[in-house]
């Protein structure tokens, strides 16, 4: 059973804010953010954001059911849930969107990553972050769980145990970071750019989000749909943050899911 450490609940704001932070639940052990997030959907406020945080995930996840590694005490783990307009079709956006405010946040510590689409953030082309956002359907409301992992002071040998090329702030700086510190950066930064994506759309971010990426036009890549392996070169990203390729018979296709293979 997972213990729950402490529960922070802060004023709401009178007008009912839909991009705040309002309520913070703290593990220092869990299986996973977003399985507690999904299961305990029922906690979250009517407005506002419910967020799960933990030192230390036993059975965290990646995209595609993958393990990611959680030792404790030296990275991020946080689950960001909230209830989203179902009228809405850029709810796939938001993984950019959280994908960006970590950039942002590692900016501010004078360490420039990129982001693989649709959102592995990498440092020195290793991976160094990773989200995963999925919906849950709860008495006709649409519920969103975003989950981020950042590598802040994970060591070499922790690292090179995961199976793909992986890094941290502390590998790559020489510098060990307050985990807390950072993940407050990142949630000022989230909440910003959740506001804003919440007005506006994604518009505002789609620049900066091609700016940012790791491919850029005419990269030559490979690719998996579905189990279909897919040649080709990088084109650009639409606005529903959907990737274009250039396929090998010079037509473009455009993609709302998959994952670019190791080159």
């Amino acid at each position: 059973m997972n213990k729950e450490c402490h529960h922070n609940k802060s004023r709401s704001n009178p007008q009912g804010e839909s991009c705040t932070v309002v309520e913070t639940v703290h593990f220092p052990s869990i299986d996973s953010t977003n399985r507690w997030g999904k299961e305990h959907c029922s906690r979250w406020p009517d407005k506002g954001v419910f967020c799960v945080t933990a030192s230390e995930q036993t059975a965290g996840r990646g995209r595609w059911n993958r393990f990611w590694q959680s030792p404790p005490g030296v990275n991020i783990y946080a689950s960001f849930c909230f209830w989203f307009d179902p009228e809405r079709k850029d709810v796939g956006n938001l993984p950019q969107v959280m994908a960006l405010a970590a950039v942002k946040t590692f900016e501010e510590l004078d360490v420039f990553p990129t982001i693989k689409w649709p959102n592995d953030l990498l440092l020195s082309g290793k991976k160094v972050g990773g989200i995963l956002c999925e919906t849950v359907i709860e008495q006709g409301r649409l519920g969103v769980i975003c989950g981020i992992g950042l590598n802040v002071n994970m060591e070499l040998a922790d690292l090179n145990a995961i199976d793909r090329p992986a890094t941290s702030l502390f590998v790559e700086t020489g510098k060990l970071y307050n985990p807390q510190e950072v993940f407050n950066l990142f949630k000022n930064n989230f909440e910003l750019d959740l506001n804003r994506f919440i007005n506006e759309g994604f518009s505002p971010f789609h620049q900066r989000f091609i700016e940012k990426s790791s491919f850029k036009r005419g990269d030559p890549l490979s690719f998996n749909h579905g189990g279909e392996l897919i040649f080709g070169t990088w084109g650009s990203l639409t606005e529903e943050g959907a990737v274009e390729l250039t396929l090998l018979d010079g037509s473009k296709k455009i993609f709302f899911s998959g994952e670019f293979l190791e080159s």
